[in-house]
């Protein structure tokens, strides 16, 4: 990114916060109102400014989003819902990604093109809605199911992804083995070295060190099992995640563990303005009429499917089994953001169907974020939950 689109994404996260009070009263969520920011920002710029959510930009920002998320999650609360949050992570985007797949394919893509469309839109990114739920008290158990879902499949779909690209590119079917196989190895493989750079550290973490060196080492782990994990082929979310879930539980001081929350809780809402910003700038919503009859497949799959999870993950949680509000929320959360973006703008040139797959990621993108998250708050404070 060039020094003038770093500074056209400095305005946009500087003027998304000094108007999102005033529209969150109106209840438009500030995720809603950051993107619509950037939409009005990014079709006002002139033709050499370019601002694009790369994977490679989107990889400053995501350690520290999984990371910060993985620290806050409820390790009691997770161990409870297990079985819901590896349903959702799972079979839930495989099924998310077949589902968009088989409805998108009749609008003329190739089998391999909309399946890699369908493993881009299984990515969720509930962190737009998190903030409301938690302000709304929701029980813990479920926002810790969303919350877990968020990091699990963001996983599980960058490495779909990843392997359906090869495919797609030589005009292959797919082998459902050898992706399940990528797919455990690079959840496995990544969930240990998260955990062995954790225990690594912990240690120092002990000790009476100085704030700065502690969170400096937060930060290392953060962001160097990420690295390490992409570097060897495995899922740097995954790393982050497995690192964020287990530093505090190493034995860490409550005083110091609180220090590296605050700091962390601060990072994570920069990083998010940021990705969301990002994400408005990068939306470009008049490639959203160029296919319609594959936006309308696309938004209608992905619509359902969500439905679908939401009431299916009952069968792993008897919480949910008793709450129809449980499957109300867990639908709601089903919106797609950044990483999706990321990935559709991330594919090869060269590969076929490229337009129409960011044309249909815009599109849910826009549908979810902005039109799904405006309602979210009204629709969620309907919904009545047993206390």
């Amino acid at each position: 990114m060039s020094l003038d689109g770093a500074l056209v994404v400095l305005i946009v996260v500087g003027v998304a916060l000094a108007v999102a009070p005033t529209l969150s009263h109106a209840g438009f969520p500030p995720a809603a109102t950051t993107v619509l920011v950037g939409i009005a920002v990014g079709g006002m710029l002139p033709h050499h400014i370019a601002v694009a959510l790369t994977p490679a930009v989107l990889g400053i920002f995501l350690p520290a989003l999984i990371f910060e998320s993985a620290w806050d999650l409820d390790a009691a609360a997770l161990r409870r819902v297990a079985l819901a949050v590896v349903f959702l992570a799972v079979p839930g985007v495989a099924l998310t990604a077949l589902a968009v797949a088989g409805m998108t394919i009749a609008a003329g893509i190739g089998w391999s093109a909309a399946l890699l469309l369908g493993a881009i839109l299984s990515a969720t990114d509930p962190v737009a809605v998190l903030a409301l739920f938690r302000n709304l008290g929701l029980p813990a158990d479920l926002l810790t199911i969303v919350e877990g879902e968020s990091i699990a499949n963001d996983g599980v779909a960058a490495v779909l992804v990843q392997s359906v690209i090869p495919l797609a590119l030589a005009g292959n079917s797919p082998n459902g083995a050898s992706i399940a196989l990528t797919i455990l190895g690079g959840v496995f493989g990544g969930s240990l070295i998260g955990v062995a750079l954790a225990r690594l550290v912990s240690p120092l973490l002990r000790r009476s060190l100085p704030w700065g060196v502690g969170l400096a080492t937060t930060l290392v782990v953060a962001y160097g099992s990420y690295a390490l994990a992409a570097s060897l082929g495995w899922s740097g979310i995954f790393a982050s995640a497995a690192a964020g879930i287990a530093l505090p539980s190493f034995a860490m001081r409550e005083r110091d563990a609180k220090s590296i929350e605050r700091f962390w809780d601060i990072l994570a809402l920069l990083a998010n303005v940021t990705v969301f910003a990002l994400v408005g700038l990068s939306l470009q919503l008049e490639r959203v009429l160029h296919e319609p009859l594959l936006i309308v497949a696309t938004l209608v799959a992905v619509g359902l499917s969500r439905l679908g999870l939401a009431y299916f993950v009952a069968f792993f949680d008897p919480q949910v089994k008793r709450s129809r509000a449980w499957h109300h929320t867990i639908a709601l959360a089903g919106l797609r953001g950044g990483l999706p973006l990321a990935l559709a703008l991330g594919l090869p040139a060269r590969l076929a169907h490229r337009a129409e797959i960011i044309d249909a990621v815009f599109a849910v993108v826009f549908v979810t974020l902005v039109v799904q998250g405006w309602l979210i708050g009204p629709l969620a404070r309907r919904l009545k939950f047993a206390r």
